[in-house]
């Protein structure tokens, strides 16, 4: 994670950027509730202990005491702080009013109902107890500098004292055996020291709170929970701090960060942004670090990968496969245009959207492996004689001769993609990468019909196992070629819509986003590696 970089929350003043703003806002509603909450709290339990002592006409007579009015309007000023900032966008002008007004405001009733309550000693006590509950809680829930948080508490510690003070002056009874001069010494006394630790909680947690955003922030970006690993990187969910637009951050992993594993992120985004097409991932910035770890940042898709779609509820019908894959082809067809192979198609590098105007919008991502056709090959990015990607997926040349690969290794893949979604299962399964690798090799693949136990439009199986030809000669021509199958076969499997996709997301989409999370387990195992065979 990066280290010394900007944060947002530099000064704890709202007006800073709509991130402090919205967190304060947050802080306050939360801050009146757990207020109201203890109001409430200590006003039932004090009927419930008078009830149970003194029967219920002492109840009903000390309902009517001005203890217990005053009691209830400490809990309205709460209710009414949590009121306002609960809803609606609230202007940091406004934030700032309701932090002040309603800290100050709440400690008029709470002082009155101490003073008046108890005699003496005891009245500065318990003023001292209720003037501290209320300042030290909004210190731990409200973001504030210690400047803010000690011009507050000066305002509400010295309203106390005076409240206190003028109280004993009209009621000498409430003074017990002290004099008007030493109760209100000591009411200053131990406002002083509530004013002191107030403060002192909002420079710590404040700082603390700093050291967090900053270890969360690159550049414009806030980052949140980690959603994903790839062959190159680690990548989380993040947030613009100024557009609150949802995005999503590749880090290169520390544990990868050599020279030449900087060189190849970077060759990454670099060819990813270069790729215009609607299916295929959206660049949208990137750069490095202070402490120089790299990054980029792409747009967020609110669903998950194909692998966690199938994992959540099994195969997929055919007309959705038929739907998924025609938009992977179409991504694919713009790379391979430009030169590009991108090594490593599996359902863990599609990316499918659960909302949106189209029916599981499919994103290409993940091109750390992507290799440029006819590029004069850098042994230092490029292992000449190791074979690149995930074994599940992978082309039987992509095995037999790394070097001499073209566009179609990546067809192969995507037909073996669509059999995982048809099936639930991959082409080929063994106890080792070798094992699975020999049979990509010599092994032709069981029908998809057979693996599936029921019916698969005939049309639909025969792209599948053309994809999966030994021979790349034998699979479609190109990525475009594909595309152009698949949307005949829709017209044998029928049309995948927006209401169905809609359905589906809306029974397992917050499965898939748990699973997505990390929140809960997924099976299945398609790391991507590099195996140097001529080194075995």
């Amino acid at each position: 994670m990066p280290g010394q970089v900007p944060s947002i929350t530099a000064t704890p003043d709202p007006h800073s950027s709509e991130e402090v703003r919205h967190l304060m806002q947050q802080r306050l509603a939360l801050l009146g509730l757990v207020t109201l909450s203890l109001s409430s709290v200590y006003f039932g339990v004090a009927v419930t202990a008078e009830l149970a002592l003194d029967g219920v006409d002492s109840v009903l007579t000390h309902l009517r005491s001005p203890q217990r009015f005053l009691n209830l309007g400490g809990a309205a000023v709460s209710l009414l702080v949590w009121l306002l900032a609960r809803r609606g966008t609230r202007s940091p002008r406004q934030l700032l009013m309701i932090d002040a007004s309603g800290t100050v405001a709440a400690v008029v009733p709470y002082t009155l109902m101490a003073v008046l309550g108890q005699v003496g000693q005891g009245g500065v006590f318990l003023t001292a107890l209720t003037a501290m509950l209320v300042l030290q809680t909004r210190a731990l829930m409200v973001p504030s500098d210690a400047r803010r948080t000690f011009g507050i508490s000066v305002v509400a510690g010295a309203l106390s004292v005076a409240i206190g003070s003028a109280v004993y002056a009209t009621h000498p009874e409430n003074m017990g055996d002290q004099d008007l001069v030493h109760l209100t010494l000591n009411l200053i006394m131990w406002m002083a020291v509530i004013v002191t630790v107030s403060t002192l909680a909002s420079w710590i947690l404040f700082g603390l709170r700093t050291q967090i955003s900053e270890a969360r922030r690159l550049g414009q970006y806030i980052l949140s929970e980690k959603i994903g690993e790839g062959g190159m990187g680690v990548v989380y969910r993040a947030r613009h701090a100024l557009l609150r637009r949802p995005t999503a951050v590749k880090l290169l992993a520390p544990d990868r960060a050599g020279a030449a594993a900087v060189t190849r992120f970077e060759r990454e985004v670099q060819l990813t942004a270069s790729l215009q097409h609607p299916n295929t991932v959206t660049i949208y910035d990137y750069g490095r670090t202070p402490d120089g770890v790299f990054y980029y940042v792409m747009e967020y898709l609110d669903g998950g990968d194909l692998e966690t779609v199938v994992r959540a509820d099994g195969p997929l019908p055919p007309a959705r496969v038929v739907h998924l894959l025609a938009q992977v082809a179409s991504g694919l067809a713009e790379a391979h245009e430009i030169g590009l192979i991108h090594r490593d198609i599996k359902p863990a590098n599609i990316l499918v959207a659960g909302d949106g105007p189209v029916a599981d919008l499919a994103k290409l991502v993940d091109f750390g492996l992507v290799r440029e056709t006819g590029a004069v090959t850098d042994p230092g990015l490029t292992q000449a004689n190791a074979v690149m990607g995930t074994p599940l997926y992978m082309a039987p040349e992509s095995i037999a001769d790394p070097r001499g690969i073209d566009a179609r290794a990546d067809l192969y893949a995507l037909g073996a993609v669509g059999y995982f979604l048809l099936t639930g299962e991959p082409v080929f399964e063994g106890r080792t990468v070798v094992e699975i690798c020999a049979k990509h090799l010599h092994e032709a693949p069981v029908p998809p019909s057979e693996r599936r136990g029921g019916p698969v439009p005939e049309m639909l199986e025969e792209i599948l196992l053309r994809c999966l030809a030994k021979d790349p000669a034998d699979r479609p021509e190109s990525a475009l070629a594909l595309r152009e199958l698949l949307d005949a076969a829709q017209e044998e499997v029928g049309a995948w819509s927006v209401a169905q996709a809609r359905a589906w997301w809306e029974e397992h989409g917050e499965a898939v986003r748990r699973a997505q999370r990390g929140e809960e387990p997924v099976s299945g195992w398609a790391p991507t590696l590099a195996v140097d065979f001529v080194g075995r």
